[in-house]
């Protein structure tokens, strides 16, 4: 992916400036962990590697550690007092100034078998491996606006949204961002691929397939850390590389996505795994 000197303007966090700084104060007051997911997180991270943001989109998605529903209602009472509404979605909030749709994404204690079940309309949310990419949070900063925003790191990006996938298959826009991170690879990790990765500049060097291994390697200690979590992801890996008479959705998607061959893509799959499995290099 090219890297065309995009301005701050260009991203889709760049006009939620206040909603950002309503929630860092109101969270904070609260001791909550909170970090930015979905595609807002892509493209703060776009934004940190000097990458062109994909699609705009006017959501705002936050994973919060919280221990129950009290707590919960407490802080979506507290944000109605400044500014914002509810709607007909228990998780969602909208702030009245700018029609900024804010989606909180409760997990931790408020948990069961890692899905959080809100009562109001028999809706169950999937929180699987939310805990373990917020222990990886990243804080950026945006230098123009003055703040800064915990975020989901790429890789985390890159799990939720394997996940999300797997959950719901016609969320096709999940493996749209994972296309574009895959994609952006190495601009978020040539520096530290230097430093660190020296051992994949072999004879069959290529930077995506390069990058690849390194978001594996990324991977490997968040998953570690959660045994259903792992499964799942190596399962999709696994489900995707195989070969089989009719591709799968998700290898398909990705190619075309990708604008790569379904062989390019696997292989790429294929080195996301083996950083997962191989023994450290470092």
């Amino acid at each position: 992916m090219s890297i065309s000197n995009p301005t701050y303007k260009d991203y889709s966090f760049a006009n939620h400036g206040e909603v950002y700084q309503i929630l860092e104060k109101v969270f904070t007051s609260h001791n909550i962990k909170y970090y930015l997911i979905g595609a807002n997180a892509r493209d703060v991270q776009l934004y940190k590697a000097g990458l062109k943001p994909a699609r705009n989109t006017a959501d705002i998605d936050f994973a919060i550690m919280v221990p129950d529903f009290e707590k919960y209602d407490i802080l979506f009472n507290e944000l109605c007092s400044r500014g914002f509404k509810k709607t007909n979605e228990s998780y969602r909030l909208i702030y009245n100034k700018t029609d900024t749709i804010l989606d909180l994404l409760p997990y931790g204690e408020i948990e069961q078998d890692y899905t959080v079940n809100f009562d109001a309309r028999d809706i169950s949310l999937s929180v699987l491996g939310f805990k373990e990419v917020g222990e990886q949070a990243e804080e950026i900063t945006i230098k123009e606006a003055g703040f800064s925003l915990p975020t989901s790191p790429v890789v985390g990006l890159i799990i939720l949204k394997l996940v999300s996938w797997n959950d719901k298959k016609d969320r096709i826009k999940d493996l749209e961002d994972i296309s574009l991170l895959l994609n952006s690879g190495w601009e978020f990790y040539e520096a530290e691929a230097y430093e660190n990765h020296l051992d994949l500049f072999d004879d069959d060097f290529e930077m995506t397939t390069a990058a690849a291994r390194i978001i594996g390697r990324k991977m490997k200690p968040i998953l570690a850390s959660n045994a259903k979590l792992q499964q799942t992801i190596m399962n999709i890996l696994e489900e995707a590389i195989q070969e089989k008479p009719k591709a799968n959705l998700t290898e398909v998607t990705l190619a075309l996505n990708m604008k790569k061959s379904l062989q390019e893509v696997q292989r790429i799959l294929s080195e996301i795994k083996k950083g997962i499995t191989e023994s450290s290099t470092n």
